[in-house]
């Protein structure tokens, strides 16, 4: 029987109709699995009637749309929103009221469809690509290593707090070193970033979105500084390479350096801190699964995936329909549909994963969607990866249990999952 939230976030329909899913409703942040569950009883693709969006839940369809060139994930480079019927209250290129925003979202890699996409990500992937970031393994671990010892020995009460004291620092700080960004600035980007990410929510309300509009000028403001003391005095990081590329012969503009440098900043530690502390919350709930790890019979790497899949740092990925006649199974998506794949529903699919309601740190199952997939695969996902490893081992070696010290508080948002403050004993 469904729970009294279940029954008012499901009602009974026909196939790709019906749905009273409304992805901005708080009851979903503590626990939307079992809402997902009941939602795909609904078929792999239906019409929410709160907010319009078409949801993908099943992990076939989500997966195929994140490759299917008829869909982008904006629509704005071809269409007007008069064209498509949309409510101009959409944010774009040409958005008035959002105008910062608009302008680090011009340049944005993951708003940007080929064959802007494809010049643009092509620069920046050699920094992320397994080799360069295997580089970077020796120097993670020694500050994953040093920031637990250090929280245990400033903890009166022997909590050391997994997001705030260990994975904010070590996620920001490795990203921020890549960059360029001086440490003197990095609990500003910090903050920035946490505004700027609201917009990307469900329904953001008025208020948030003009407050990540104001952060997203101050980041855009804060970055074009930097480069320009990059000019004036070249260093051997990432934002000193942009400045040196070229695509098809023509550099960088500073607009596009500034919107490329924001996202790796936000999506460099945003994602990845949410993941660790999701899977450190994980390994808690299921200590047996514990014990694997700490003993060395599931190795951290592979106990990773597990994580990833079984609650993702990112539920929501949204995509446009840019075609007539564009079908998912039975049900036809008509040209200017938002669609909105379910990531977290997606990766428990029973029929892409056997028990996914169990988890299995042996599981080391690659194929989950927390990275998307298609042209906007995460770039970042080796760097992640990493991270995440070097956590789990370095805790590995200090924790015999794994024990939460107090309930743990979620960051209140469904499409940035992860957790607040996440204290262990």
């Amino acid at each position: 029987m469904p729970s009294d939230a279940e029954a008012d976030l499901v009602k009974p329909a026909s196939l790709g109709t019906g749905a009273a899913f409304d992805a901005a409703d708080p009851r979903l942040i503590e626990d939307p699995y079992p809402a997902f569950a009941a939602l795909r009883e609904l078929g792999p693709v239906w019409r929410s009637t709160a907010d319009g969006r078409w949801y993908v839940s099943a992990y076939a369809e989500a997966s195929s749309c994140f490759r299917d060139r008829r869909l982008g994930r904006i629509f704005w480079h071809r269409y007007s929103h008069q064209e498509l019927g949309i409510d101009p209250a959409e944010p774009g290129w040409n958005d008035p009221r959002w105008a910062d925003f608009a302008a680090f979202e011009r340049w944005e890699l993951l708003a940007l469809e080929p064959p802007e996409h494809t010049r643009l990500r092509r620069l920046v992937t050699q920094a992320f690509t397994p080799r360069a970031v295997e580089a970077l393994r020796s120097k993670a671990q020694a500050r994953a290593r040093r920031l637990l010892a250090e929280a245990a020995e400033a903890a009166h009460d022997g909590a050391i707090d997994i997001v705030a004291d260990v994975a904010q620092p070590l996620s920001l700080g490795i990203i921020c070193d890549l960059i360029g960004v001086p440490r003197s600035e990095r609990q500003i980007v910090l903050g920035l970033s946490h505004r700027v990410v609201r917009m990307y929510e469900p329904a953001p309300s008025e208020s948030e979105r003009a407050d990540a509009n104001d952060a997203a000028g101050d980041f855009r403001r804060l970055v074009l500084d930097r480069i320009a003391e990059r000019r004036a005095r070249p260093e051997a990081d990432l934002l000193g390479a942009l400045m040196d590329a070229s695509v098809d012969g023509e550099r960088l503009s500073d607009e596009q350096m500034a919107s490329t440098a924001m996202v790796l900043l936000m999506a460099g530690h945003e994602a990845t801190v949410n993941a660790t502390g999701n899977g450190v919350a994980a390994l808690a709930a299921h200590p047996g699964e514990w014990q694997r790890v700490r003993i060395g019979e599931v190795s951290p790497r592979v106990a990773v995936e597990e994580v990833l899949r079984w609650d993702p740092p990112l539920h929501l990925f949204e995509r446009w329909v840019l075609e007539d006649g564009f079908r998912l199974g039975e049900v036809e998506l008509p040209r200017g549909s938002r669609v909105a794949l379910l990531l977290g529903a997606a990766n428990r699919d029973p029929l892409r994963f056997r028990d996914p309601d169990r988890f299995d740190a042996a599981r080391g199952d690659t194929g989950h969607l927390s990275f998307g997939g298609g042209i906007h695969f995460c770039l970042g996902a080796p760097l992640a990866r990493l991270e995440i490893e070097v956590v789990h081992t370095e805790l590995a070696a200090r924790q015999v249990e794994l024990a939460l010290a107090a309930v743990p508080v979620r960051r209140q948002s469904f499409q940035f999952r992860g957790y607040e403050h996440l204290l262990i004993a």
